[in-house]
């Protein structure tokens, strides 16, 4: 059975097709060239004629991207520009407006008679010119094309080819007629090399102008488009993969046109070829459905797997000796084989009325139709990345498309804020002002069946300070909640505060707590969540003073934190190496201090005498409490935050450290771990020799799985030791042998402590 989306491209397909991408003819006429500092251009033009029109030129440039290039391996031509150039028959106006109809109607433009050629410059192309394959800019607004008039004359080679969707257009020049070609602007075209004689044209960019007119539909033809539209919309879209259950029917249809487009150039008037009557009949489709319709840029991006082999290509073969031949114009890529993966982003939308909107939104596969593929269309960009092991060798390549987009009106909120969510917020913040209570309650309730995955598609913050306001004042509190649940606590500011506080004395306590409590079970990174503590919960703390209740959730939210962070730290000390054990639970200092600060604020002193004792304890390195102090000295305000504790117990710690009498060069010993993992009975020999002073080396024949529990525990511990396996007799001998970095260590170690405690007595005396 044809599935909708084939029934649409199917009558798609079947319009338009009156149209072509390019239209060639010759005609009878002498305009009458005159070239200023070479005078009148007589016809057919000779080699004497030719030569002095090269002396008054100049080398042609050619555009890339966003720059204008001089590259002969590109465009090896002489120019003259429009300015230089006129024209004294009285006859050629009317000539050439005759010519622009039958251009306008075979090329398929809406209005023939509103087109417009604008000169452009001649070109000259002398023996072994050319101009490699390309795609005109747009020059001016407007412009839908070129036509390219090529003067009588007397040359071989030169050849003129345009190509659209695999087919092509080829025109060599006369020796007594003007050659006429036109073709639309994103039409892929070349002037191949030159091999005897000259090749003089005329170029002209094609402007639309003025009211367009498109040509009446079938009814019938509509009718029927616009019912498999509505069938689109109510069939469900296929699995996207093998037990996927939850499909829904496309939000939008969104038809990808032939021809490709600019921003400059997008416009409904100004549609070209087969597009014309193809948008022609979605537009009064989407009428017939009361459906809203946009025009859009589309920038498609598809990742290839590429073939091991394939044919290396070039733009000409130096060997090429019938003019007939097919000439081959790829540059060197490797062959394309399946297509991994798609993406087509959607923005500069335009309505029939001339309204804009800039949103960027993505389609999906489901919402896709098309008649041309993309990997048919030329891309503006490609990359190849080589095999490397168990990625790569793939394709990747852009294409600038444009696309009509619909969908049913009655369903157009839901639609643009799945795109969007900002954008809904933002409408429901609207009705809200204007006193509409009934139609932000109906549309804030429209979103939730969707919500969860907004994040996935704005910025999650941005839309978190615009939701929060709204979500305040809506009474109903199911609303409410499934509007804040896709969040996270870290992206609560204290600036915003004022809402949270609004919707606790909205929705109460218990309502609040179980907002906070879904927004702790949101992922957020380590490094993110610290910070908030050091930086957000001090503020919030502060700002709850007014009222019991907000003190009594900031309690609960410290309380939530706290155990968050004892877990943290858990999990750091269970997982990481020593060396960064110390150095990641240093970074959570100010984490501990905005602890401190928040239960300073709301008067929980118990709650402060808890953080302290755990500061002192030995499951925290001396490191975190000293950096807690560092962080102190930015606080203007110490007092209640137990502070001169914390200057006791590091004092104390670093001064018994010092006591103790230094490594002596003999001592070998090292203070085991406390820490023994799944050692077993290899723990005692082990922590034997650790403990030995005298001890520097053992050879301990071992299975390979017990000589693996005893390298992963050294490396885990950092302990300074060189262990290697001697892979001679049965069991190999593992080989632990002591290092003099026990001795630099200990070095470094004692003098990093008289720095510390230097510094903790040279500013104790601060208030605490």
């Amino acid at each position: 059975m044809t599935t909708s989306t084939e029934s649409i491209a199917q009558q798609l397909a079947a319009l338009g097709t009156s149209s072509t991408f390019a239209t060639r003819f010759a005609i009878a006429a002498d305009p009458q060239l005159h070239v200023e500092g070479v005078g009148d251009i007589p016809l057919p033009i000779g080699l004497q004629t030719a030569h002095l029109l090269c002396a008054a030129a100049q080398p042609a440039h050619h555009g890339y991207k966003d720059q204008t290039r001089l590259d002969p391996r590109v465009r090896d031509t002489w120019e003259i520009p429009a300015e230089s150039l006129r024209f004294t028959s009285p006859e050629w106006t009317a000539v050439l407006d005759r010519a622009l109809l039958r251009i306008g109607r075979e090329l398929g433009v809406p209005s023939p008679d509103s087109l417009r050629a604008d000169l452009h410059n001649l070109l000259i192309y002398a023996p072994g010119q050319f101009f490699a394959v390309h795609q005109d800019s747009e020059k001016a607004d407007g412009m839908l094309g070129t036509l390219v008039i090529t003067l009588p004359s007397s040359f071989t080679g030169g050849e003129f080819v345009v190509s659209h969707l695999g087919q092509t257009v080829r025109a060599r020049g006369s020796q007594n007629r003007l050659g006429m070609v036109a073709f639309y602007a994103d039409c892929h075209h070349e002037v191949r090399p030159v091999k005897q004689g000259y090749r003089v044209v005329l170029t002209y960019n094609l402007i639309a102008q003025g009211a367009t007119r498109t040509s009446e539909l079938p009814q019938q033809a509509v009718t029927t488009l616009a019912s498999e539209l509505h069938r689109f919309w109510q069939t469900p879209a296929p699995p996207r993969w093998d037990g996927d259950t939850h499909t829904e029917p496309p939000d939008r249809l969104v038809y990808l046109l032939d021809h490709q487009y600019t921003p400059s150039g997008l416009s409904w008037q100004r549609i070209k070829g087969v597009d014309v009557q193809r948008a022609a009949a979605l537009l009064a489709a989407a009428r017939q459905l009361d459906a809203e319709i946009f025009l859009t840029l589309a920038d498609v991006h598809e990742t290839w797997s590429a073939e091991d082999d394939y044919q290396q290509h070039g733009y000409w073969s130096d060997e090429q000796e019938d003019e007939d031949d097919r000439f081959d114009h790829n540059e060197d890529h490797p062959a394309l084989g399946d297509l991994i993966d798609s993406e087509v982003e959607l923005r500069h939308w335009l309505a029939p009325d001339g309204s804009k909107r800039e949103d960027i939104s993505f389609a999906s596969e489901a919402e896709l139709c098309m008649n041309r593929l993309s990997v048919d269309c030329a891309p503006f960009q490609s990359e190849h990345e080589g095999y490397m092991g168990n990625y790569g060798n793939t394709v990747d390549r852009w294409y600038h498309r444009a696309a009509v987009v619909l969908w049913p009106r009655e369903r157009a909120f839901v639609i643009r804020a799945r795109q969007t969510p900002a954008w809904a917020i933002a409408r429901i913040a609207e009705w809200l002002d204007a006193g509409d209570t009934l139609q932000a309650h109906a549309r804030a309730q429209s979103l939730l069946p969707f919500w969860e995955q907004a994040r996935s598609v704005a910025d999650p913050d941005v839309l978190f300070t615009a939701t929060l306001p709204v979500a305040a004042r809506l009474d109903d509190a199911e609303i409410a909640a499934g509007l804040l649940s896709p969040f996270a606590l870290s992206q609560l500011t204290a600036q915003q505060a004022p809402w949270l506080w609004q919707l606790l004395e909205r929705h109460g306590q218990a309502w609040c707590a179980e907002r906070v409590q879904q927004w702790t079970g949101t992922h957020q990174a380590d490094t993110r969540q610290l910070a908030w503590m050091a930086q957000e919960l001090p503020a919030l703390a502060q700002s709850s003073c007014t009222s019991t209740n907000a003190v009594a959730l900031i309690a609960g939210l410290m309380q939530q934190r706290w155990d968050w962070l004892c877990w943290h730290i858990a999990q750091v000390q269970k997982y990481h190496q020593r060396s960064t054990i110390v150095s990641t639970l240093t970074d959570t200092s100010a984490a501990w201090l905005g602890l401190l600060r928040a239960s300073q604020v709301t008067g929980c002193s118990a709650f402060t005498e808890q953080i302290i004792a755990m500061l002192r304890t030995n499951d925290i390195p001396l490191e975190v409490p000293l950096q807690v102090l560092h962080q102190a000295q930015k606080i203007k305000n110490l007092e209640g935050l137990h502070i001169s504790v914390l200057y006791s117990h590091c004092t104390h710690a670093l001064e018994t450290c010092l006591a103790k009498p230094k490594r002596d060069a003999t001592d070998w010993s090292i203070t085991p771990p406390s820490e023994h993992g799944r050692l077993d009975d290899l723990a005692a020999p082990l922590l034997a020799f650790l403990a030995s002073p005298q001890q520097q080396r053992l050879e301990w024949p071992l299975a390979q799985a017990r000589r693996q529990l005893i390298h992963q525990f050294i490396d885990r511990h950092e302990l300074p030791i060189r262990h290697e396996t001697r892979r001679t007799g049965r069991p190999y001998t593992l080989v632990l042998e002591k290092t003099l970095a026990l001795f630099e260590r200990d070095a470094a170690d004692r003098q990093q402590w008289k720095k510390d405690l230097a510094w903790l007595r040279r500013t104790q005396a601060q208030p605490t």
